[in-house]
């Protein structure tokens, strides 16, 4: 069994293990993919799409299969219509791994050196989600939650990465929005465009109590006065897309 010293460390593992094993099969999305493209937002989970997978039974024997050859892995898989979900413990440390399955997913080649090499694992060539798919369904993921990491890496898609969101699959997303607990989801492109007007004209530093064990402290000082401009552009590009 290898030693593990971090949660970061397994995350790491997770995304060799899963290079190594399953190649372009295995389409990287969520928080991590954003961390290979150097977003410092920690996560504690890895997303996959599964792809050409009729469904998330059929990825999950093939994952179930790979981890237990592991020596002194030890993993408890879940399934509903969302995903399956694998928790794993590896040497000390636990972190859980989300996976959809589809035909067809449009993604990129990515190197996972960023995340990878600093704890001695290869650089590898992954397979990320398609950066505009991702934005897409970015923003319809905080339009139905608005969960404040949420709206940090619609930011980051927006001021760092420079990224242009599918329209067709933002679109698609709001017309099948669904409310979560206290939000009311926008249905069209003109609700929510006015909320997240509404959310970044009355962003505070006190609102990103969230994102205090996500990002380190030195990027949260002064983040409303860079996210405000940000988000208010995005709204303005919506509107013209």
């Amino acid at each position: 069994m290898e030693k593990i010293e971090s949660t970061e460390a397994l995350l790491a593992w997770i995304v060799d293990f899963f290079a190594d094993n399953f190649g372009n099969s295995a389409i990287l999305k969520g928080g991590m993919s954003l961390r290979l493209m150097h977003s410092p937002r920690y996560t504690n989970d890895v997303d996959y799409i599964f792809v050409p997978f009729d469904s998330k039974k059929d990825a999950k024997s093939l994952v179930e299969g790979a981890l237990s050859r592991v020596d002194g892995l030890h993993f408890e898989s879940t399934m509903n219509s969302k995903a399956l979900r694998i928790l794993v413990e590896y040497g000390g440390r636990r972190a859980q791994i989300e996976i959809n399955a589809e035909k067809e997913c449009p993604s990129i080649p990515m190197s996972s050196s960023l995340l990878t090499t600093p704890y001695g694992r290869p650089a590898r060539i992954v397979r990320v989600m398609e950066p505009g798919v991702s934005f897409a369904h970015k923003i319809a993921a905080w339009n139905e939650r608005e969960l404040m990491r949420d709206l940090y890496d619609v930011y980051q898609y927006e001021s760092l990465f420079k990224a242009v969101p599918r329209m067709d699959v933002l679109l698609m997303r709001l017309k099948k929005a669904r409310s979560y607990k206290n939000v009311v989801a926008a249905k069209d492109l003109d609700g929510l465009v006015d909320k997240l007007r509404v959310c970044a004209e009355n962003l505070t530093e006190e609102s990103f109590g969230e994102l205090v064990p996500l990002l380190e402290s030195s990027e949260l000082a002064g983040l409303s006065f860079r996210i405000r401009p940000a988000i208010l552009a995005l709204c303005d590009k919506l509107k013209n897309l």
